[in-house]
């Protein structure tokens, strides 16, 4: 048996078989000196192996053993030579006590090639990330103080831990950088890295204040966002960055080509680095107000407006994920992020897209996320940004929602900010354009639709059709001067949709007063039950008990009787308005 195999197989068994002293001894005798240098390589994977997860609790002593042991491998191995087994074994990994174990030696590898190490540095760089961004994220549907309960989840328990250990890591070589002031690639190498810790699997967990504002995480996050404006001095020079990754990240496919072997590629232009969600991370840290962001980091050189357009990429994106931790990120930062306009900003800051995907992403959430807390802050978002424009741009937005929203409660919202907004230009001294005119008349057609003329489905539409209705009967009675231009929508509002609404109550009042006379005669409700369905929303619902049939008939038909007496006064205070012209 050669000497080499000597060496690797007595410290592996003399491990195995809780003789420590013995092992840590081999090292240090004169017989296996020359072998022990020889088969470092060997060693580093040998050691590394007997270390679980629970090692450290249950083994104290082997744990101790093993990090000795490799403190020694790599003062007598060649620092080249230990480094690529030691990313190896970060590669191969199988539990967080290795990974943990191997970053001291790592470090003390790196601090030794000091003078070739920014290759070597990225290298073991993109091996720590892709170790992070393995952890499987916690999945749990869990929202407000529920989230409370994803300590106890192991994989969030596993995420916080190891970006625990990230910055004794990494913070002697930002100090070395920092104070050589320099501006080399390695700055920009270990500012990448660290900018890439904020997205998977980071924008997953409960960063909120609330939930815990010493919270182990959120004082790693703020070290490492403070680390990274030590590096880059200035964050809004990652904006362009930004901006050019969400634009790639809208493209189906898109793939940027980049190599972290080419030499000739910047640091910052690695996507698996630099990406949106990374950069949206970023943002977030840096503009939800929850953390610390020194003023030097954050330079006046902005107009508000190009950092608002900006960060609501961000926001977008982060909204587009289906996960609770993204969206609420999203939605946090966009409220903060809004602050920065001043009131009645300008419509013509609408021509960007941003405002509309924005708008899109708010609608979608407010009506589809699986969260309630997301679905309310969406709908209030939604408000936000549309009063921070002037008259011109709330009504550009409103229309946009109305145009899409295909959801009576938001269509029946954006006619409220409408409503609202009209109520408000009331109070100017002059009635704004935009209020008036061929634009008020467009509005008013845009409110007063049935998709399907007196055959539409009232119960789907009846949030929007009652909000329409006391908006038009509030402007009937509010403007008796008819500065609107509202006297020439009444014939359309009469004919086109008051005639219409009368009609299709009628046809459903109908049909749904025969559907519970159908089930009030029924003698024998088992076997009548099957015989009588209903079309809800286009749904039908044939099985369920018959007391609960009657409730939703007796629900629909609530809901006609209540559009009914809105439709009669809305007639009564048209006619009021049009008796004001003849009164004066």
């Amino acid at each position: 048996m050669d000497q080499k195999t000597d060496v690797v197989d007595l410290v592996s068994t003399l491990l195995d078989s809780g003789k420590y002293k013995e092992a840590l001894s081999v090292p240090n005798k004169k017989q296996y000196a020359e072998s022990f240098k020889d088969n470092c390589w060997d060693l580093i994977s040998i050691v590394v192996s007997k270390v679980e997860n629970d090692t450290i609790t249950l083994k104290p002593s082997l744990y101790g053993a093993c990090e000795e042991l490799l403190s020694v491998i790599i003062e007598k191995a060649t620092p080249e030579e230990a480094l690529l087994e030691i990313i190896e074994q970060i590669e191969v990994a199988k539990n967080d006590a290795q990974f943990s174990i191997i970053l001291n030696p790592l470090q003390k590898l790196l601090k030794k090639l000091s003078v070739k190490r920014g290759r070597s540095l990225e290298w073991c760089l993109n091996s720590i990330s892709t170790y992070i961004e393995a952890i499987p994220i916690p999945d749990h549907h869990l929202e407000g103080k529920e989230r409370l309960l994803m300590d106890s989840d192991s994989n969030a328990r596993r995420i916080v831990h190891v970006y625990s250990l990230l910055p004794s890591f990494y913070q002697p070589f930002v100090e070395e950088l920092s104070k050589n002031d320099c501006n080399n690639k390695t700055v920009y190498i270990i500012a990448a890295f660290l900018i890439s810790l904020f997205g998977k699997p980071l924008i997953y967990m409960d960063l909120d204040p609330e939930s815990g504002i010493n919270s182990q995480l959120r004082q790693c996050c703020e070290t490492i966002l403070k680390d990274v404006c030590t590096l880059v001095k200035n964050i809004l020079k990652f904006m362009p960055y930004l901006e050019n990754s969400y634009k790639e990240s809208q493209i189906a496919n898109s793939k940027k080509k980049t190599s972290d072997n080419d030499d000739d590629v910047h640091p910052y232009e690695h996507r698996e680095k630099i990406n949106v969600t990374t950069l949206s991370g970023l943002f977030y840290l840096t503009f939800s107000g929850d953390f610390v962001v020194p003023d030097y980091a954050i330079p006046q050189v902005f107009s508000h407006e190009y950092m608002v357009h900006n960060i609501l990429l961000s926001v977008n994106h982060f909204l587009q994920f289906a996960e609770y931790g993204p969206q609420i990120k999203g939605l946090t930062l966009c409220n903060n992020i809004l602050n920065l306009y001043e009131n009645k900003t300008s419509h013509t800051f609408l021509t960007l897209s941003i405002h509309y995907d924005l708008c899109k992403s708010l609608i979608n959430l407010s009506i589809y996320s699986s969260y309630e807390t997301v679905r309310k802050n969406s709908v209030k978002l939604i408000g936000i940004h549309i009063n921070k424009f002037d008259y011109k741009g709330r009504i550009m937005l409103i229309k946009y929602i109305i145009d899409i929203a295909n959801h009576s409660g938001m269509i029946g919202y954006a006619i409220t900010q409408y409503k609202n907004s009209l109520d408000e230009a009331f109070k100017e001294s002059y009635l704004p354009e935009c209020f008036s005119g061929a634009q008020f008349l467009n509005m008013v057609k845009k409110i007063c639709y049935l998709p399907y003329g007196v055959e539409s489905d009232l119960v789907e539409l009846a949030d929007q059709i009652i909000t329409a209705l006391n908006f038009l009967r509030y402007l009937a009675l509010k403007d008796a001067e008819n500065k609107t231009g509202i006297r020439e929508c009444f014939p359309i509002i009469e004919t086109d949709y008051l005639d219409n609404l009368r009609t299709g109550l009628n046809m459903s009042k109908a049909h749904y007063e025969m559907k519970l006379k159908e089930l009030e005669e029924s003698k024998d409700i088992c076997s009548k039950e099957d015989k009588v369905s209903i079309n809800i929303g286009g749904k039908m619902l044939d099985k369920i008990p018959t007391k609960n049939k009657k409730e939703i008939i007796h629900s629909a038909l609530n809901a006609f009787h209540l559009i009914e007496g809105l439709v009669g006064r809305l007639t009564e205070c048209v006619h009021i308005n049009k008796a004001h012209v003849y009164n004066e």
